[in-house]
């Protein structure tokens, strides 16, 4: 029984984080067709906020700052380069890949190679029973990815902003006529999805050591979210996190990471070939 709630805990909490990494990743391209491979390099920059001004300031604070930031830096990336590659996947992907290993030397030439780390917020752990526990910062981490999933849908469904989204996956020129502006809505949209990865990065710093290369593995964990569950499509987002979370710590927690690893990913990839529809099978 304790490694059956090990199990639950440690995947709702990697779930959590698997969540975080692909909201953004997958409301960028549910509107604007545009595969973001610098997600990570945003994630990164995320913590490195929280690494840098948390010590000053609160760390609610800087949690703020990591989601305003790099969402501000979304906004000004999209008006000198993603504005060129809406509905381009390939050429997006090569454009952010480049743009990924930019952001990194970036922070390399500013920062150095350093690692870097921060408190946790919130020290100590929940004891669940039966000689199992869950750190609370772990708890947070979940409770924060779920408010982040809600606000996305409640963004996407209830607001005049969702409606104009919608508008403009449906019919760009259409909602041009309409006064929409569309590329102001694929701007303020690739604003929101990178500010989200900046929030993920701010989440996960205390749990994980802040360096420049540290993006990859969520960007890696991100993308198998969003291309089981179907780029663009949130609410199937949400379930393959949850998914893949568990059965990673399924295998993790008696076998070890490298097993978990190995296991996960075969089981995707049959998954995928066994899928006879596209990856892209929505769009928001």
């Amino acid at each position: 029984m304790d490694t059956v709630i090990n199990v639950l805990a440690q995947g709702l909490s990697l779930s959590g984080v698997y969540l975080l990494g692909a909201l953004g990743l997958t409301i960028i391209y549910g509107v604007m067709g545009v595969v973001n491979l610098a997600h990570g390099e945003l994630i990164m920059l995320g913590s490195y906020v929280v690494a840098l001004v948390a010590g000053t300031l609160s760390y609610p604070v800087a949690v703020v700052l990591a989601f305003v930031g790099v969402g501000a830096l979304g906004y000004l990336l999209d008006a000198v380069l993603i504005r060129f590659l809406y509905d381009k996947p390939v050429s997006s992907m090569l454009a952010t890949w480049g743009l990924a290993m930019v952001i990194r030397q970036a922070v390399v030439l500013l920062f150095g190679n350093g690692l870097r780390y921060v408190a946790l917020p919130i020290g100590g752990s929940l004891a669940i029973g039966f000689g199992a526990n869950v750190g609370w910062w772990r708890l947070v981490l979940v409770a924060c990815a779920v408010l982040a999933a809600v606000g996305v849908w409640l963004v996407m469904t209830r607001t005049t902003f969702g409606l104009q989204m919608r508008a403009v996956v449906a019919d760009p020129a259409a909602a041009g006529r309409l006064a929409l502006r569309p590329a102001q809505v694929n701007r303020w949209t690739f604003a929101l999805g990178c500010g989200l990865a900046g929030l993920a990065g701010a989440l996960v710093a205390p749990l994980r050591t802040v360096f420049p290369d540290m993006g990859l593995p969520y960007m890696v964990g991100a993308f198998l979210v969003v291309v089981l569950a179907g780029l663009g499509n949130v609410r199937q987002t949400l379930l393959w996190s949850l998914a893949l979370g568990i059965g990673f710590a399924a295998v993790a927690v008696p076998q070890g990471d490298t097993a978990a690893n190995i296991v996960v990913w075969c089981a995707a990839l049959v998954i995928i070939a066994l899928r006879r529809s596209s990856i892209a099978v929505a769009r928001v």
